[in-house]
């Protein structure tokens, strides 16, 4: 049993809430143009896409994001990818927690690493966590034929049978380092993110950026609430850091379109 499972906090089941029934209905947009989404995303490989979601969804999406999961620290280190749930990382003192923010900028200097809030969807829908989350609907959406079919219509990849997903939030101090998302079971077609942040500022950082082979931005991303960002994987790319100044929060959900 992972970590993360293993320090989850337990809730009992709870009855289907009107978000839950709500997203049961779908997520995507009836008005988009999926044929003119595919010629954009033929052209470049990336695209974002707005108001990609009923507007009622994106607002019951955003409400659990910013009122009821339970959010966990994801990080690296020397063994690898790691997360401390809120519980653990208040029971650091001061000492603890600047050695902890310590090793993750000491690998940050090196190689791949990141810093952000993360809760795990398909854990949590899989081992029945936290069943009061409007996200366990999420996880059958966007596995389900209308979301697929979507998908596959706007990127071309007829292969695409599955998603998976996380949520995530992104504070002052957190990024993600360059990386291009290739996996050793090769099959992750695209990736995509959901946003689902309300006034952004650009310059508060948390801007999805593509680079080229030799570091040089190629195209940023402003995560506009109700957005979704599309890209075929590999792709070079990173998160910003979040500015100390910044005073929200980033939300998405964010996962890959796989095989």
């Amino acid at each position: 049993m992972s970590a993360e499972v293993r320090n989850a906090p337990k809730t009992a089941a709870a009855p289907e809430s009107p978000a839950h029934a709500l997203v049961r209905g779908g997520l995507v947009n009836p008005d988009l143009d999926l044929s003119a989404l595919a010629v954009e995303f033929a052209a470049n490989g990336v695209l974002q896409v707005e108001d990609a979601l009923r507007p009622a969804v994106a607002d019951a999406l955003h409400d659990c994001l910013a009122g009821q999961v339970p959010w966990s620290l994801a990080f690296r280190d020397a063994e690898g990818p790691r997360k401390l749930w809120a519980e653990e990382l208040a029971e650091l003192d001061a000492a603890e927690r600047a050695r902890l923010d310590e090793d993750i900028i000491d690998i940050a200097r090196e190689s791949f690493q990141f810093r952000y809030d993360s809760f795990m969807m398909v854990t949590a829908y899989k081992e029945k966590r936290h069943p009061e989350l409007v996200l366990h609907r999420v996880i059958e959406q966007i596995n389900s034929r209308g979301w697929l079919e979507a998908m596959r219509q706007i990127t071309g990849y007829a292969r695409i049978r599955r998603a998976d997903a996380q949520a995530t939030r992104y504070v002052a101090g957190h990024f993600l380092r360059r990386h291009n998302d290739e996996n050793d079971e090769n099959d992750r077609l695209c990736a995509y993110v959901i946003n689902l942040t309300r006034d952004w500022q650009a310059d508060w950082g948390g801007l999805l950026q593509f680079l080229d082979g030799e570091g040089e931005v190629t195209r940023t991303l402003m995560p506009r609430y109700n957005s979704l960002a599309l890209f075929r994987v590999p792709a070079d790319h990173c998160v910003s850091l979040v500015a100390p100044f910044a005073t929200g929060a980033r939300y998405a959900i964010t996962g890959w379109l796989r095989t």
